[in-house]
Order: C-alpha cells, then structure tokens, then sequence
C-alpha cells in the first residue's frame, strides 16, 4: 500500500515525468550577474487567495535540483499552498547566495516566505533568515546542519581546488558521499533517482555548492520566534554527522521536531506524503491553513508521531 512510500509498480522517474507534462519549468535571470535560478511552482498565485502571501519556498541540498521536490509541489498546490521549489546558481559564500536568494524572491514577487530547506539548503535558509529576517515567516530544516567545520575537515583542501576539477569527478565526488549500505527499497530508488539529477547539474554548480559545503562557517544569530522553525530529521543515519544533528537541535530549543519514519537523506522523494503532511502541520502550526489542508486527525498523527 502506500503506507510504505513507493506504491508498488511506481517508479520516481515516472512519477516525475508526469509531473513535468503539468509543470513548466520556469527561468529567472540575475540581471547583475547572469546567473540563473530555475524553479517550478505551482497553486494560487498573488491575486487570488490569502494563501498566496504565504507561499512556501523549497531549497535543494547539494545534490538536488528544483526537481528534488516535485512531490510536495504537486501535493501541497492541489490542497492550495502557493510552492516554489527553487534550484539556485553558482555561488562563491553563503553571503554571496543570500543576496541571491533575496533577488529571486523579488523577481518571484514574493515579500517574505515560508523556506524549506534540505541539507545544504537548510544550512543556506538559516544563513538567510539570520541575514535578511523580515523576509522569512517561518523555517523548515530537512536533514540539515548550522555548521559545515566537520565537513572542512573532512574535505581538506578540497574546498580550495574545486573550482579547477573536472566536472566527471566533481559527479562522482557528490555521488561517493551517497550511503550505499543496506536500505529499504523506497530510499534506493529515491538515491537512484538524485543520482540521475547530479547527471544534469552543471560543473560550475556543483563546484559552488561543494565548496559552499566543504569551506568552514556557522550560521549567525536568528530573531525568528523559535517556534516558527521545525527541524526535520530522518530515520537513524544520514550524510548529516551525528554531532551536526545535535548542535542543530540545540541551537533552536524552541523549535519544533519532526521525527519521520522515513530513512535516508531524501525522505522527501522516498515517504513524500510522511514529509508533505510534516509540511502542513508546520504551516497550520505558524497560522497557515488551506482551504483543503489535511484532515484534523491526520495532523494530530503526525504530530503524536513526532
């Protein structure tokens, strides 16, 4: 049943075309720098409903795409939520994304938003909202991290000769990190499936992001109400080291967890309705409801779950 994530006979990859026969892919260019932003979005737009002030924002790791995703636009636009999955460009340092991040919203002509964000992406929305605060309602952190100085260490002096490394083995350095030990059925189709998307990421962008990963910084300070912020974690082991996991949650006492059952880094693709209904019960908990939003009960689940 669909309890386990993948329906049987469901694959992502067609999951996603079908996705893609609904959605157009839409282009937004920097006009400083000739950078591009790609993004889908979906549900109501400016004009017609409250919904659209409060759209939701989501911001891949350093594997991902604006694909990553597609689930949770498709599901969350269908119950009214406005959903931009957002895949960002080629930066040297998160303060460099952040101006980044504020002109897309500009061109998006969203004010402020709702950010989700996964891995490195997480770790980017935090710089962001500590950055440019009354731009941020409320944030989501998937599997994420408030400091790369273990990745640092890790990488040695990787950071540093990135920019000069083939794009071949830049591939293959995002793909080593992938676990590949023994997991259920739903994670390894969800690992195949971003292995599949690292295919079609640019060498300049994958340099940007392993070296925004791998070169040592800490988010600042956040004024955001902590109870605005819901950190969400999967299932026993990640590419997130343990003590990451912990300097995380102890950095936003206040904040809510989401403990899926989801294993693995991209429970989004592998359990998407687990992380889609996490979603919702974080938006109703910051005062956003839509007009279809999951039953009372449904939410009361996850929430006794978490």
């Amino acid at each position: 049943g669909s309890s386990d994530g993948i329906v049987a006979g469901r694959s992502i990859a067609q999951d996603f075309s079908e996705f893609c026969s609904e959605h157009a892919i839409f282009r937004a260019l920097e006009a400083r720098t000739d950078l591009e932003w790609s993004y889908f979005q979906a549900g109501p737009t400016a004009s017609s409903s409250s919904n659209a002030k409060d759209p939701l924002v989501l911001c891949h790791g350093t594997s991902g795409t604006a694909s990553a995703f597609f689930y949770q636009v498709r599901a969350l636009a269908a119950k009214g939520y406005r959903v931009i999955s957002a895949q960002y460009p080629a930066y040297a340092s998160p303060e460099d994304w952040c101006k980044g991040f504020d002109r897309f919203l500009d061109t998006v002509k969203c004010r402020a938003v709702h950010l989700f964000g996964a891995g490195l992406g997480g770790f980017l929305a935090q710089h962001f909202a500590s950055r440019y605060p009354h731009r941020i309602k409320s944030l989501i952190l998937c599997n994420s991290f408030a400091s790369t100085h273990p990745f640092a260490d890790k990488a040695g002096s990787l950071a540093s000769v990135v920019r000069f490394t083939p794009t071949p083995l830049l591939r293959k350095v995002v793909l080593d990190n992938f676990p590949d030990c023994g997991m259920e059925l739903s994670a390894k189709q969800a690992i195949d499936f971003v292995a599949q998307q690292v295919a079609d990421i640019s060498g300049d962008d994958l340099a940007s992001r392993l070296s925004l990963n791998s070169t040592a910084s800490s988010v600042g300070a956040l004024s955001l109400d902590m109870s605005r912020i819901t950190v969400m974690e999967a299932n026993g082991e990640t590419m997130v080291p343990d003590c990451l996991r912990r300097q995380l949650r102890g950095l936003y006492p206040g904040a809510r967890v989401a403990q899926l059952k989801a294993p693995g880094d991209f429970p989004y693709l592998s359990r998407p309705e687990e992380v889609t209904l996490f979603i919702e019960v974080h938006m109703r908990n910051v005062g956003v409801l839509s007009a279809s939003a999951a039953s009372a009960a449904e939410m009361a689940e996850a929430e006794a779950a978490a």
